[in-house]
C-alpha cells in the first residue's frame, strides 16, 4: 500500500504541474491577444480605419445606379399614358373651341414629348422597337392631333393658330405660310 500511496502522490503531482503549465500558457495567450486588440484599436485610430470606411461609403454612394431593364409592355404602357393625356387635351380643345394653349397645356405637351421620346429611346436600346404600326415616333403621334399641333406651334412661335388643313407637312412651314 505504501507503493500505491506514492504512485497516487506522483500522479497528483504531475496533474498539478500540468494544470499550472496550462494556467500560465492561457495567461500568456490572453496577454498576447489583449496586446493585439490594443494595437488594432490604436492603429484604427491612427490609420483612420473609420475614415477609410467612410471614404468607401462615399464612393459607393457616388456610383451611378444601373438602368433597370423594364419590360417592353411597361414602357409601352407609360408611353400610352402620356399619349392619352395629349388625346384628352386634343378632345378638350375640340369641344371648347379654344384659340390658344395655356402655359400649363404647353408644359403638358412638352413633358409628354420628352417622356414619349424617352420611352421610344428605351425601346430602341433594348431592341424591342417594332416600328409602325405598333410603335410611333413622337412626330407621328403629334401629327395625329392636328388641333393641338397647330395651337402648340402657334404658341411656340407666338403666332395665331392656322387652319388644320394646312398642317399636312412640316408644322413650321404651316406657321410660315400664315405670315
Amino acid at each position: 500500500m505504501n507503493n500505491f500511496a506514492i504512485a497516487i502522490v506522483f500522479i497528483l503531482f504531475f496533474v498539478m504541474m500540468g494544470l499550472i503549465v496550462f494556467y500560465f500558457q492561457t495567461q500568456q495567450s490572453l496577454k498576447d491577444l489583449a496586446d493585439r486588440v490594443g494595437k488594432l484599436h490604436e492603429s484604427s485610430a491612427e490609420d483612420g480605419i473609420f475614415n477609410r470606411l467612410k471614404d468607401i461609403a462615399d464612393r459607393v454612394g457616388k456610383l451611378q445606379p444601373q438602368m433597370v431593364m423594364r419590360s417592353p409592355n411597361v414602357i409601352r404602357q407609360e408611353r400610352a399614358a402620356f399619349q392619352d393625356r395629349l388625346v384628352l387635351l386634343e378632345v378638350e380643345l375640340t369641344q371648347n373651341k379654344r384659340d390658344a394653349l395655356t402655359e400649363e397645356d404647353r408644359q403638358q405637351v412638352e413633358s409628354a414629348r420628352d417622356a414619349i421620346k424617352r420611352c421610344n429611346d428605351e425601346l430602341k436600346q433594348t431592341g424591342d422597337w417594332m416600328g409602325t404600326p405598333f410603335d410611333f415616333e413622337w412626330t407621328e403621334m403629334f401629327n395625329r392631333m392636328p388641333i393641338l399641333k397647330s395651337l402648340y406651334w402657334a404658341s411656340v412661335e407666338g403666332l395665331p393658330a392656322v387652319d388644320n388643313q394646312g398642317l399636312s407637312g412640316d408644322p413650321r412651314g404651316a406657321v410660315a405660310r400664315q405670315k
